[in-house]
């Protein structure tokens, strides 16, 4: 009863400022960002550990003239975007403004849910009034085909390499409010989405359908299932890697491959139960079953903390498991921030062998956000304050590319598989 009371006041507190974002701003307002602008503008520099690593300082004061300038043709919503934009200029995945995680900003989503398969960008769950659309692939997105629209929403996302595109695109195509700023639909209330299924080609009006859920914290909370809708794997078995996604760690025995199974999900001390504790129970349980291979599946981690990296691997590495071929560590495009670093110290102190999709960052990035929320609109911008350098600085590499690449198509989403630990295994 507390958790819907609390819901009914958050959707009361933002109906307001949705139903305010579809207006022009008014020389109040007008003012009021204005003023946020010079504050965002003074604090950047300030607590960013370096922020012109990559932009100019006259592309940073460019583009702060270009928003202000425009304020009085723009919508809030607008105003946001650009902030989203100018955020991206800064070329780092912790200095981002997030609409998917700041319940401030209120985007809302339409009653689908896209996920970039390796086979195109389909529609992966959607509420039960479009549930005949799973599966569909998009084409066409308002007035503009698919790849146009995901061009229009790249300068949107900060990244530390395109794997953030690849993460980010389906949360940014289907919020009306980036779709209506970035020019790829005329309106944030009927959107044309044109997608392909099972041979024919149809287009569909969408509308919002409620407030863009929030993925706070560091685990990738996107695949979780949502109240009435409905999702393409339902009826299929739960693949092993989206089981227990809400645990902070946790492993199971597969006796018919003779391999422990960990899932770490987040780089934190999980309470009652240390990351020094679950390691020796989880190695401990491998060493009694008499498994031959361990595998680490760390797509769904997005951070946490990265001094505690050294009580994941450390068991690992004095483990008679840290051979070729029976160490095997699974990454994605959301294994990122802290999980990326246990990943670098894993390329250079084990012999772990990587599968799936290549990691969101790299050996060398920044990191550590720090949150600039501006006085009038509270909208948070988040900037790096720390360079963490766990490669030679001459190690170019934009990500840790996987010894043995493995994709998720749709089809083995919809049936349950696994196509990453199935390669594994193999």
């Amino acid at each position: 009863m507390r958790l819907m009371h609390l819901a009914t006041l958050v959707a009361v507190a933002v109906s307001p400022v949705i139903a305010r974002s579809q207006q022009k701003l008014d020389s109040t307002e007008i003012q009021k960002w204005r003023e946020d602008l010079a504050f965002l503008k003074t604090e950047m520099p300030a607590r960013h550990a370096n922020l012109f690593h990559d932009m100019t300082r006259a592309q940073f004061d460019s583009a702060f003239s270009s928003i202000e300038s425009r304020l009085p043709l723009l919508q809030r919503h607008q105003v946001i975007v650009e902030l989203q934009k100018l955020a991206a200029l800064i070329k780092d995945g912790h200095s981002n403004v997030g609409p998917w995680r700041d319940s401030l900003i209120a985007f809302r989503t339409l009653p689908v849910s896209l996920y970039w398969f390796d086979d195109g960008l389909r529609v992966r769950a959607a509420d039960s009034a479009h549930e005949n659309l799973l599966g569909a692939r998009v084409t066409r997105i308002g007035a503009l085909d698919v790849d146009s629209a995901i061009a229009r929403v790249r300068p949107l996302i900060s990244r530390d390499n395109e794997m953030g595109v690849r993460a980010f695109t389906p949360f940014f195509l289907v919020m009306p409010e980036i779709l209506h700023a970035t020019g790829i639909a005329s309106s944030t209330e009927r959107i044309p989405f044109t997608v392909e299924l099972n041979g024919k080609t149809s287009t569909v009006m969408l509308s919002p359908a409620g407030l863009f859920p929030m993925l706070t914290g560091d685990a990738d909370k996107s695949w979780l299932p949502r109240k009435g809708w409905v999702d393409a794997r339902d009826r299929s078995p739960q693949p092993l890697w989206l089981s227990n996604q809400t645990l902070t760690y946790w492993y199971t025995y597969l006796p018919e491959s003779k391999a422990l199974y960990i899932q770490i999900n987040t780089i934190q001390h999980k309470a009652g139960d240390s990351i020094p504790s679950f390691m020796c129970r989880a190695i401990a349980s491998a060493d009694s079953a008499g498994a031959e291979r361990l595998v680490l599946d760390l797509r769904l981690n997005g951070g946490g903390n990265g001094s505690l990296n050294k009580l994941v691997f450390l068991p690992i590495i004095k483990s008679r498991y840290d051979m070729r071929g029976k160490f095997l560590v699974l990454t994605g495009r959301r294994t990122w921030s802290a999980a990326q670093m246990l990943v670098t110290e894993l390329m250079k102190y084990s012999n772990a062998t990587f599968v799936g999709e290549p990691t969101a960052s790299k050996g060398n990035h920044y990191g550590d956000s720090y949150r600039i929320v501006l006085p009038n609109s509270k909208v948070t911008l988040r900037v790096s304050t720390l360079w963490h350098q766990y490669l030679d600085s001459r190690d170019k590499r934009e990500m840790i590319a996987p010894q043995i690449p493995a994709q998720l198509t749709f089809a083995d989403y919809a049936a349950g598989k696994d196509p990453v630990l199935s390669a594994a295994l193999r």
